[in-house]
């Protein structure tokens, strides 16, 4: 792997532009009224031509509805005489073209949400999903396409999408064209050049990039991008990469990041935006980034190819998204962007979660999420998938003596099915690992753990590899308050345990938690694991809780109260033979 730091034009512009068949121009006018007016020119079909907004935005499984946001919507022919035009459902229309070569279709769409799948204008800067606004023909996908953005003078573009021209980009088919979220407006921007492939990092707001955020966030990047060039072999599938991060000054219920084929979109709270945040921005940027092999080409058969229209449930986002989290972590560990330390402790993490919920398939949880049932989370996949990643390669490792691992079988699916141009099924996963663990022990993994409800056989399993699993009972203080990170970088109380500590003394939802007797309150550190610290062994003692209500500070008295609390401890087997201590390094990439 070659990486050094070089500067770089924005954009890399296609010797040849790309003949297009569809042509679209998205147009800032004024920036305050949040608002793109989006143009598209298609070819006509017929006596009419159906046109669809998608449903959905891949790697976010749920209906997006997007077609709510659209207004003033209008059709006419090339000379621009209006063609009538009526709604067939909620995002499909139907207009009248008899005789036209070409239809021309504008609206506006309201560009007002903070939305890993939606699209957002604000005075100085906005960023966009094609989802949202790219229409598509009914009669298919397969279809080349230009874009060209009118924007504000002094407005730049950071997009995954070719450039063909001053602010003119092309896409080869459909799926390319919605498949690369754009930022527009006043960004920080910056590239390195990974084994000669253009890496780019845009941030909003643009002086976030000169801060020791920016900095990490973009040393983080090139080893990432480095590790994984070298982790699937041969040239990157893609002529560059680009990192979108958006950062939130307003309280955000949410975090997170969202994949695509060249690029990953995160949006994340401004007062994230430090270096003790960086364990798990790290976790974050490394699986959207193991996501442009996994998902975005080793992809479900369910998924094979993307349908707009409607959902697409598939039974494997446990391989999804579960492993590419366990590869997630994997990275930052073999990359020294974690400790070994760091690594153990997010798998007991990811145990407890698990332990958290009831006992669940993620089978099921793969096809819930499109519904978000209310028994279990519907992302239960992402945590219990980690960790079937960490014990199948465990048991791979096992079997093989070291020779093979969980890297084989990705990279088998990579060949076998993305480059043969088909998608993956669970017999693919399963007979992948057949070749290295007896299948008599794949299948009883697979139908007790993967399709099943059974505990996962942590102890057993991780011993294989030098590793210990436990389960430690104290008892603890607990105060019995979930918060979130205000406005200001602040401990707000989203809600209150009853019969707790925090119950007692009256604290309400909004909030914001100063102290907890002498323990500070710091969004930034683990307070609570501070207070459980300082008050071990305090059960019945007097509390007093520092808030701010209303601009003033009030204290609220309690009492130290305990619970019994279950820890789940992952860690190196000091006892563990030569043999499980070989693989264990082979497991960190030592």
């Amino acid at each position: 792997m070659r990486a050094s730091l070089v500067l770089m034009a924005l954009f890399f512009l296609a010797s040849v532009p790309l003949h297009a068949q569809a042509r679209y121009t998205v147009r800032v006018d004024d920036p305050a009224s949040r608002t793109l007016h989006v143009v598209a020119e298609l070819p006509a079909t017929g006596a009419s031509t159906v046109v669809s907004l998608p449903a959905w935005t891949p790697g976010h499984y749920t209906i997006g509805n997007y077609a709510r946001f659209v207004s003033g919507f209008g059709a006419t022919d090339a000379a621009g005489d209006t063609l009538d035009w009526e709604k067939l459902d909620p995002d499909t229309w139907r207009i009248e073209t008899t005789g036209a070569d070409r239809v021309r279709i504008a609206f506006d769409f309201l560009a007002d949400t903070v939305n890993l799948s939606g699209s957002l204008l604000k005075d100085d800067f906005g960023f966009l999903n094609g989802t949202n606004v790219f229409l598509y023909p009914e009669t298919g996908l397969d279809f080349a396409s230009e874009v060209a953005f009118e924007l504000p003078d002094g407005w730049r573009i950071a997009t995954g999408l070719t450039q063909v021209g001053p602010n003119r980009f092309s896409a080869a088919d459909y799926d390319e064209l919605v498949d690369a979220p754009t930022f527009f407006g006043a960004f920080g921007i910056d590239s390195l050049e990974v084994d000669g492939v253009p890496v780019r990092l845009a941030v909003y707001p643009a002086d976030q990039i000169g801060t020791e955020y920016g900095r990490m966030s973009f040393e983080a990047l090139g080893k990432i991008a480095g590790y994984l060039h070298d982790f699937w072999g041969g040239a990157p599938p893609y002529d560059s990469y680009t990192m979108l991060i958006y950062l939130e000054a307003e309280p955000l219920s949410f975090g997170g990041g969202l994949e695509h084929a060249n690029s990953h979109l995160d949006i994340l709270p401004l007062q994230v935006a430090t270096p003790q945040s960086f364990p798990g921005l790290y976790s974050l940027y490394s699986h959207e980034y193991m996501h442009a092999w996994n998902v975005k080409r080793i992809r479900p058969a369910e998924m094979w190819p993307y349908d707009y229209d409607t959902w697409q449930p598939t039974p494997l986002l446990w391989v999804s998204e579960g492993i590419t989290d366990y590869y997630g972590d994997m990275i930052l560990e073999r990359t020294g962007l974690w400790s070994p330390d760091e690594l153990w402790t997010s798998f007991a993490e990811a145990a407890q979660a698990v332990a958290d919920e009831p006992p669940y398939s993620v089978e099921d949880s793969s096809l819930e999420t499109w519904i978000d049932v209310i028994d279990v989370s519907s992302q239960f996949y992402y945590a219990k998938g980690k960790l079937l990643g960490f014990l199948l390669d465990a048991m791979i490792r096992d079997a093989t003596d070291g020779a093979a691992s969980l890297d084989d079988v990705m990279r088998r699916l990579y060949r076998e099915r993305y480059q043969a141009g088909r998608g993956f099924t669970t017999d693919d996963v399963l007979d992948f690992v057949d070749d290295q663990v007896d299948p008599a022990e794949v299948r009883s993994f697979y139908e007790r753990y993967v399709d099943g409800r059974d505990p996962l056989p942590y102890a057993e399993v991780l011993a294989r590899v030098g590793l210990v699993y436990r389960e430690e009972t104290t008892t603890a203080p607990y105060l019995g308050v979930g918060t979130e990170i205000g406005e200001s970088g602040e401990a707000v109380v989203t809600d209150v345990t009853p019969e707790s500590a925090a119950e007692a003394a009256g604290l309400r939802e909004g909030d914001v938690l100063v102290s907890i007797g002498d323990v500070p309150v710091d969004p930034a550190t683990d307070w609570g694991a501070a207070f459980r610290a300082r008050y071990a062994g305090a059960e019945g003692q007097p509390l007093a809780l520092l808030v701010r209500r209303d601009g003033a500070e009030v204290t609220l008295p309690t009492t130290v109260r305990t619970r019994e609390r279950t820890d789940i401890v992952i860690e190196p087997d000091p006892g563990a033979g030569e043999r499980a201590q070989r693989l264990r390094e082979g497991l960190l990439g030592r």
